[in-house]
């Protein structure tokens, strides 16, 4: 395995078959203070190092909210609180434990709010004055000195629009009120690639682009293949062509059943699909046959093998996922099927890795 973590993944991004499949993980907040630290592990230990991953993600931009005075703490105990935020979002937060926070509220819930209380409020925003463009470049620098392929990463508007308007505002809006959706997503995409332009200008270019956009649950999508194409696939491919006019390779979160989505993906102009969660009915190798000359995939691990404990139940997960993409020659980054949870062991996730070590050559 002659090839850098950089050349392997630059080439699956590619659609190229390098030495070697990649490795990645995402891991959830609270894993070393819920479980890991006292299973072993150094509490100061950076995962991308101690487990020898390929990927980092060394800048993360997260659009300004527009109303800071409507930011307060509203509830609070020991073990959670209740925000709401400068969109004026109200959400339950665990204060020690990793969980999906509970939607209690939203105030932007209908276009006249947005028109009159936020969307000018949102234009008025220094965005330049929240990012710190020094630590930016020191991230780059250190990511690249460690031989990462080294990301930046952001949400966008489908998970904006979840985020602000909550997702029944945001699925009805997308069928009744469509011109505030597409304004809204108007303004996010323009604010993004703003954003995004400064950045490249004064931190520099990343090796890739990871950004997230939560398209389906565990039954299916939330939108028809006919509303997206309408609603969102606009805005994502001209955010991918914006990407792509500095030669930047894009990956694309999603959770949930997505597969309807994914001619519509793959238009877009979009390089890897991630995380391919095993429990809405996706396997990684039967999406390869149709496309794995078209794009790479990096999950599809079922994160229930790993939190059972059954070194028997990870072995035929792991093996038989990278096996199967291996007979097909498909470009696949070894990851779980969204997150490694508390649940799982640290000895059952190293034990993982080594599954990966023995199998990974693609020759």
């Amino acid at each position: 395995m002659n090839m850098s973590k950089r050349e392997v993944i630059s080439a699956l991004l590619d659609k190229q078959i390098p030495d070697r499949m990649g490795l990645h993980e995402h891991f959830w907040p609270f894993i070393r203070e819920n479980s890991w630290n006292e299973q072993g592990l150094d509490p100061d230990a950076d995962f991308s190092t101690e487990f020898n991953l390929d990927l980092k993600g060394v800048l993360g931009y997260s659009a300004p909210g527009p109303r800071p005075d409507l930011e307060a703490v509203l509830e609070e105990t020991d073990e959670w609180s209740v925000k709401r935020d400068a969109w004026g979002a109200i959400t339950k937060y665990w204060k020690h434990k990793a969980g999906t926070p509970e939607h209690v509220g939203f105030t932007m819930d209908d276009p006249d709010v947005w028109f009159d209380e936020f969307k000018d409020a949102f234009l008025a925003v220094d965005f330049k004055s929240i990012i710190d463009v020094e630590q930016g470049r020191a991230e780059l620098k250190k990511g690249r000195e460690q031989g990462y392929f080294s990301t930046f990463s952001f949400m966008f508007i489908f998970e904006w629009m979840r985020k602000v308007m909550g997702d029944v505002c945001m699925l009805e809006s997308l069928l009744i009120e469509k011109d505030f959706v597409h304004d809204f997503n108007r303004t996010m995409t323009d604010h993004y690639i703003k954003a995004f332009e400064y950045i490249f200008d004064q931190v520099g270019l990343p090796d890739g682009i990871h950004f997230y956009e939560d398209l389906g649950y565990t039954n299916a999508a939330f939108a028809s293949p006919a509303c997206h194409l309408e609603m969102i696939q606009p805005y994502h491919i001209e955010l991918v062509q914006f990407l792509k006019s500095y030669n930047l390779p894009v990956i694309m979160h999603t959770c949930g059943d997505f597969r309807v989505h994914l001619p519509a993906i793959v238009e877009t102009g979009v390089d890897c699909i991630q995380t391919l969660e095993a429990k809405t009915g996706m396997d990684v190798a039967t999406l390869a046959k149709d496309w794995g000359d078209k794009l790479c995939f990096m999950g599809n691990l079922d994160i229930r093998a790993y939190e059972s404990g059954d070194r028997k139940k990870i072995k035929e997960e792991v093996v038989g996922k990278m096996e199967a993409m291996k007979k097909l020659r498909a470009p696949y980054i070894v990851m779980s099927d969204h997150s490694i949870s508390p649940s799982v062991h640290i000895d059952d996730y190293r034990y993982s890795l080594d599954l990966y070590k023995e199998h990974c050559l693609y020759n």
